[in-house]
C-alpha cells in the first residue's frame, strides 16, 4: 500500500493543470495515467486547441475570464513552448438574417463579462480576415482569444507539475476507486493500492466507469469529434480562430499555413472506447464547411485527419468540484469540448477548493446539480 495526500486520476490538460497548481502549493500529489500525457485518442491530444471565451455557458464565464489573461504569459510560467498565439476569435454570420443573430450573440458575451467582445460589420470582418467568403455579413470579435498546441500544452503542465514535486505514474491502469461507506479513500491500480485523503477524477471520457465502481452515476457519454488538417496554403490568411453561426465549424490556420478544421463532426467510438472509426460523411461535411467559409481551404487537400474521445456531459456544462454524496471525491470532467482554454483557472480553482478556500467560480459547475436532473432524460442521453 502507498499513501499520498491527493491522487489525480488522468494526466490530460485538466488533470495536469490540477496537479501543477496543487504541487505549487506544496501538496503531495500523485497523478495516475494508464498511458502518457496527451497521446491518441485522448481529448488533450486531439483537441483543436482553441483558447476562447465566446460561446461559453454562463457557468464557465468566471473561469474563462480568469484563464484568458493568463495564456500570454503561460509559456514562461510553465517553462515550455506550446505555440500559443493571441490572434483573436471571430464568430461569423452570413446573409442578412444572421446579422441579428450575431448582435444577440455579442450581447450575451458582454453579459457574461467579456466586455471587449464587440460586433463588427462586413467591412471590418473582411479587414480582420480578408480571405472570408463574399456572403459574410457580420461577426462577433473577441481580440484577446487565441490558440495553442494542445498536446504540448498538456505536457508543459505535466512537466511543471513534476518540477514542483508531483509524482506521475504513467502506463498504470486504475481498476477502481476505493471507498469506505460514502468516503473515497484512494484508488486500486496495477501497481497496487494507493490511499489518499482526496481523489480527483479527471479521466475524461473514461471517468464514468471509475465513478461507477463506487456507485456514483456520472451522466457523461463519449463524444468523438473530428479534426481535419489541410495541405499548407499561403501563410497569414487567417489570424483569429473562426466560428460560424450556421456552419458546423471551428477553423484556424497553423504557423505552417495549413488549416485545422474542427466543429464537432462526429466519428464513432469503439466498443471498448480505446479507439474510433472516422465517418466519410463527417469528413466531407467538415471539409465543405471550411471551404465554404474560407474559399482558400477548397484549393487545398486533406493532409491528415483524426478524432479524439472526450466526455460530453448531460447538460453540456462541465462537472467540476466536490461530489456531495462521496466525501473525499472531486471530479473535473464532462468538459464537452470546452475544457482546454479554461484549464489554467480550473486547475487553480480545484487546488484552492481542496485546501478549503471558497471557490464561488465553481458554483455553477458543481456535480451537486446531478441530483436535479430528470433521470429518464439522462437515460435517453446515455443510450442515444
Amino acid at each position: 500500500m502507498t499513501n499520498f495526500e491527493i491522487v489525480v486520476v488522468g494526466s490530460g490538460v485538466i488533470g495536469s493543470s490540477i496537479a501543477y497548481h496543487l504541487a505549487r502549493q506544496g501538496r503531495q500529489v500523485l497523478v495516475v495515467e494508464r498511458a502518457e500525457p496527451a497521446v491518441e485518442p485522448a481529448a488533450s491530444w486531439a483537441s483543436a486547441g482553441g483558447v476562447r471565451r465566446q460561446g461559453r455557458h454562463a457557468a464557465e464565464a468566471k473561469l474563462a475570464s480568469e484563464s484568458i489573461p493568463r495564456w500570454p504569459s503561460l509559456e514562461e510560467e510553465l517553462g515550455a513552448n506550446f505555440a500559443y498565439r493571441q490572434g483573436g476569435n471571430l464568430y461569423v454570420g452570413e446573409g442578412e438574417a444572421e446579422i441579428e443573430i450575431v448582435k444577440k450573440f455579442v450581447k450575451t458575451q458582454q453579459a457574461n463579462g467579456f466586455e471587449d467582445v464587440r460586433f463588427v460589420d462586413r467591412n471590418e470582418a473582411l479587414e480582420i480576415v480578408p480571405a472570408l467568403n463574399d456572403r459574410v455579413s457580420a461577426a462577433s470579435y473577441s481580440p484577446q482569444d487565441g490558440q495553442a498546441d494542445p498536446a504540448l500544452t498538456t505536457r508543459a503542465f505535466a512537466g511543471a507539475a513534476k518540477r514542483h514535486g508531483a509524482t506521475y505514474w504513467t502506463g498504470t491502469d486504475i481498476t477502481k476507486l476505493l471507498a469506505n461507506d460514502s468516503r473515497v479513500t484512494g484508488v486500486q491500480t496495477s501497481r497496487g493500492e494507493v490511499q489518499a485523503e482526496a481523489v480527483v477524477l479527471a479521466a475524461g471520457a473514461w471517468s464514468d466507469t471509475l465513478a461507477e465502481s463506487i456507485g456514483f452515476h456520472l451522466p457523461i457519454r463519449t463524444r468523438v469529434p473530428q479534426i481535419l488538417i489541410s495541405t499548407p496554403a499561403a501563410q497569414g490568411l487567417v489570424q483569429p480562430v473562426l466560428g460560424s453561426v450556421s456552419r458546423r465549424l471551428s477553423l484556424k490556420q497553423l504557423d505552417d499555413g495549413s488549416f485545422m478544421l474542427g466543429g464537432g463532426w462526429p466519428g464513432v467510438p469503439a466498443v471498448d472506447r480505446r479507439s474510433y472509426t472516422m465517418e466519410q460523411a463527417s469528413i466531407e461535411g467538415g471539409w465543405a464547411a471550411g471551404s465554404g467559409l474560407i474559399p482558400a481551404v477548397g484549393e487545398q487537400k486533406i493532409a491528415r485527419k483524426w478524432c479524439g474521445l472526450e466526455a460530453q456531459s448531460f447538460d453540456g456544462v462541465p462537472f467540476v468540484g466536490a461530489v456531495p454524496s462521496f466525501e473525499g471525491l472531486t471530479v473535473a470532467t464532462g468538459c464537452s469540448g470546452h475544457g482546454f482554454a479554461i484549464a489554467p483557472a480550473m486547475g487553480r480553482a480545484i487546488a484552492d477548493q481542496l485546501t478549503g478556500k471558497s471557490t464561488p467560480e465553481l458554483d455553477g459547475l458543481s456535480p451537486a446539480r446531478i441530483a436535479s436532473f430528470d433521470q429518464a432524460a439522462v437515460e435517453r442521453f446515455l443510450t442515444n
